[in-house]
């Protein structure tokens, strides 16, 4: 037995030596592959930073031709008043000897011209940044205590609906509802507060620290808005207010494409494709949140705030409009 025992006693010990070698290699393996990964990621960024340096440079370029055909065409537009001018001093029988060519000359000023907008087209799409937003991910529902009556719920308040137009629809309306699963948002004696003008809903969700993630999709192409907000933004009345200001950072979407919902009113980005499942990144401890295109991963726009110890999902919808909040999917 003592043989045995100390047979046994030299096995452990060799496996604690082996053991010990296998961590370190392992060890030595995960940092060679991160110090690829990095590696991989710097060059990445390198390319992805001289793509939009040649775009700069070319879209610089056309502005300056834009410019010279500009200058040109007002220098020679400065000649011909000054060429009026003075044929207007002029006897009346100068004035009248040749007049054509001026205005010959002033109808080859080619002016069918307009400024183009601007947009970048080297989209900011880190990779992996999809999976890595993934390990976020919350389980987050709909408070509809909070909601605008108008607003109709189903699939256990994950989705919801904008019923704004229910006046113009068939007097069944009401029983389809019911059958396809949709229900009028609930009133709660305990927590009263509800958006009663603009067609908005609440998340559940508290936060006040950490790190969030969740992904909304919308497939009718209507106009809808996600992001978070301060809790007490429920009486706010007017739509064009929807902004920081007020404590509500969100960004408007539609089939028309997206553009962040500030105090100042912007046209849409266009998004190919059209935009239908949006990621919602909550940073707090960061105090930012961002919003990415989960089919791509291309990142869309980010706010920062402070001074914010609670904030929660927030979500308006057009009428008809209706968004679903997606279940989480495996984290790893």
């Amino acid at each position: 037995m003592m043989k045995k025992a100390m047979h046994l006693q030299d096995m452990e010990v060799k496996n604690a030596t082996k053991w010990k070698e296998t961590i370190k290699n392992q060890r030595m393996r995960i940092s060679t592959e991160f110090s690829k990964l990095h590696h991989f990621l710097a060059e990445e960024e390198l390319l992805i930073l001289q793509r939009l340096s040649k775009e700069d440079e070319d879209t610089k370029k056309k502005l300056s031709v834009n410019m010279l055909r500009l200058n040109q065409t007002i220098t020679s537009l400065k000649k011909l008043i000054s060429e009026v001018g003075e044929k207007s001093l002029a006897s009346t029988l100068e004035l009248l000897q040749n007049p054509k060519d001026v205005l010959t000359r002033s109808d080859t000023q080619d002016l069918n011209y307009s400024p183009e907008v601007l947009r970048v087209k080297t989209p900011c799409q880190i990779p992996l940044m999809k999976e890595m937003l993934k390990r976020f991910q919350v389980a987050v529902s709909l408070a509809e205590d909070t909601a605008h009556p108008k607003l109709v719920f189903s699939q256990e308040g994950r989705c919801v609906k904008n019923a704004a137009s229910a006046s113009t629809w068939p007097v069944f309306s009401t029983a389809w509802n019911y059958f396809a699963g949709w229900r009028n948002s609930q009133t709660s004696t305990q927590f009263a507060e509800k958006f009663q003008y603009l067609p908005c809903v609440l998340g559940k969700n508290v936060f006040t620290s950490g790190k969030h993630y969740w992904e909304v999709e919308t497939r009718d192409g209507l106009e809808i808005a996600m992001g978070v907000c301060r809790e007490d933004v429920m009486g706010i009345t007017d739509r064009s207010r929807m902004s920081p200001n007020v404590g509500i950072w969100a960004i408007y979407c539609s089939s028309g494409g997206y553009r962040p919902l500030t105090s100042l009113s912007g046209i849409p980005t266009k998004q190919e494709p059209a935009l239908q499942r949006v990621g919602v990144y909550l940073d707090h401890g960061a105090g930012n949140v961002s919003f990415y295109s989960v089919v791509d991963g291309v990142h869309l726009h980010t706010f920062s705030f402070s001074l914010v110890s609670r904030v929660r999902p927030f979500f308006w919808l057009s009428p008809l409009a209706s968004l679903v909040i997606l279940p989480v999917t495996d984290k790893k």
